[in-house]
C-alpha cells in the first residue's frame, strides 16, 4: 500500500514540478512540459522496471485523462469549431484512404512471409484509424495468436511513443515550414488564450482549484454511470463521448467557459496521463522480439503518416487541423488535448476529439474489410 502510495506521489508530484521549471529550464520550454513527462514516463517504467506498477499506471492514466477532458472542453468555443468541421472531415477521410492503402499494398507485398499478414495488416488499419482500442476488437474478431497480438501490442506501443515525442517537438517545427498556418477568423480568439490567474491570491485559488476538480469529477462521475446504465459496463468510448457532450453543454455558459483555472489544471492532468502512458512502454520486450514485427508495424505506421501529411500539402489543409487529425486517428480521442496544448490552439480541441471517437468506430470496420481483402 505504502509503496503505491510512494508512486502516486511520484506521479503526481514530477508534473508539477516541471511546470514550475518550465520557465527556469530551457530544454523544458523547447520540448513543452508534456513532452517532457512523456519521456520522464518512458524512463521511469523502463529503469525502475518491477518496482514500477503498471496496473497502478494504467489507473493514474485513465483517471488523469476522465479528469483533464472536462476542464479542457469547457472553456471551448463552440461556434467557432463549427467553422473549422469542413476542414477536418477532409483531413480524417484522406487519413482513413492513406492507412488503408498502404496497409494493403504492403499486406499484399509481405503476404507470403507470414499466413498472419492479412490478419496484422487489418488490425493496425483499426490502431492507425482509431487508437489502440480497435487493436484489441479487430484481432478477436479475426481470431489473431496470442503470441502475435502481444508483439504487434508491443511494437505499436514503442513506435508511437516515438512519433508522440517527435511530433510534439521537432514534427510541429517542421511541419510549420510546409503546411499553412491555421485560419482563426471567426474564432474568438480571447477565449483560446489559458486564463492566467496569477493575480488571484492563494485563497481563490485554492477555492478555484477544488471547485474545478470537484466538477470535473461529477462530470466524469455522471458519464460512468451513464455508461453503466446503457451497456452494464465501462465502455471507454462511451465515457469520453458522455462527458465530451456534458462537457460542451457546460461551455455555452459564459461564465463557465471563463472561470479561472480549468485550462491550467486541465493542462496538468494531461501531464500525469503523458507520464504514466509512457510508463507502459516496455523497451527490453521489443528488443527480445522478432525484427519482422519492427519492419511491417513501422513500414505501415511511417508509410500512412507520410501519405497522410503530404495529400494535406496538395491539398492546402492547415498545419494544426492535418496533426490533430494524425493524433486522434493514432492514438484516439485522450491524445488530442495534449496536442492541442502544444499546438497552443484549444479552437481544434473539439473536432479531434470527435475524429478520434468516430475513428473508434470506423478504424474497427475498414481494418476488417482490408483484412478479408488480403485473405
Amino acid at each position: 500500500m505504502l509503496h503505491k502510495l510512494a508512486l502516486s506521489g511520484l506521479a503526481l508530484i514530477l508534473p508539477f514540478v516541471i511546470l514550475k521549471l518550465e520557465k527556469k529550464v530551457k530544454p523544458i520550454e523547447w520540448l513543452s512540459p508534456i513532452v517532457c513527462c512523456y519521456a520522464i514516463g518512458i524512463l521511469l517504467g523502463n529503469l525502475m522496471g518491477p518496482l514500477w506498477d503498471l496496473n497502478l499506471a494504467r489507473t493514474l492514466s485513465e483517471v488523469s485523462v476522465m479528469l483533464s477532458l472536462p476542464l479542457l472542453l469547457m472553456s471551448v468555443d463552440l461556434w467557432g469549431w463549427c467553422k473549422l468541421a469542413k476542414t477536418t472531415i477532409l483531413s480524417f477521410v484522406m487519413l482513413v484512404i492513406c492507412v488503408m492503402l498502404v496497409s494493403y499494398s504492403f499486406g499484399l507485398f509481405f503476404k507470403d512471409h507470414d499466413p498472419e499478414v492479412w490478419k496484422m495488416a487489418g488490425m493496425l488499419v483499426g490502431v492507425y484509424v482509431g487508437g489502440a482500442a480497435n487493436l484489441t476488437a479487430i484481432g478477436k474478431i479475426l481470431g489473431v495468436r496470442e503470441d502475435v497480438f502481444v508483439m504487434l501490442n508491443a511494437v505499436d506501443l514503442v513506435f508511437g511513443g516515438f512519433y508522440l515525442l517527435f511530433i510534439m517537438s521537432v514534427g510541429v517545427k517542421i511541419l510549420t515550414r510546409i503546411l499553412p498556418a491555421f485560419n482563426y477568423v471567426g474564432i474568438d480568439e480571447g477565449e483560446m488564450d489559458l486564463v492566467h490567474w496569477k493575480k488571484l491570491n492563494l485563497k481563490q485559488k485554492a477555492l478555484h482549484s477544488v471547485l474545478l476538480i470537484l466538477f470535473s469529477g461529477l462530470i466524469v462521475g455522471f458519464s460512468l454511470m451513464l455508461s453503466r446504465v446503457l451497456t452494464g459496463e465501462e465502455i471507454p468510448s462511451i465515457i469520453i463521448l458522455g462527458l465530451t457532450i456534458v462537457a460542451l453543454l457546460f461551455s455555452f455558459n459564459k461564465k463557465i467557459r471563463h472561470f479561472e483555472g480549468s485550462q491550467e489544471w486541465g493542462q496538468y492532468f494531461l501531464m500525469v496521463f503523458c507520464l504514466a502512458v509512457g510508463s507502459l512502454a516496455n523497451v527490453s520486450q521489443l528488443i527480445s522480439g522478432s525484427p519482422w514485427y519492427f519492419l511491417f508495424t513501422g513500414l505501415i505506421m511511417f508509410g500512412s503518416i507520410s501519405l497522410h501529411f503530404f495529400c494535406c500539402y496538395l491539398l492546402k489543409i492547415d498545419r494544426d487541423t492535418a496533426i490533430i487529425t494524425s493524433v486522434a486517428g493514432i492514438f484516439g480521442p485522450a491524445f488530442v488535448a495534449p496536442m492541442s496544448q502544444v499546438l497552443k490552439n484549444k479552437a481544434i480541441l473539439i473536432s479531434g476529439v470527435t475524429t478520434g471517437l468516430v475513428g473508434i468506430a470506423v478504424g474497427n470496420f475498414a481494418g476488417v474489410c482490408v483484412a478479408y481483402l488480403l485473405k
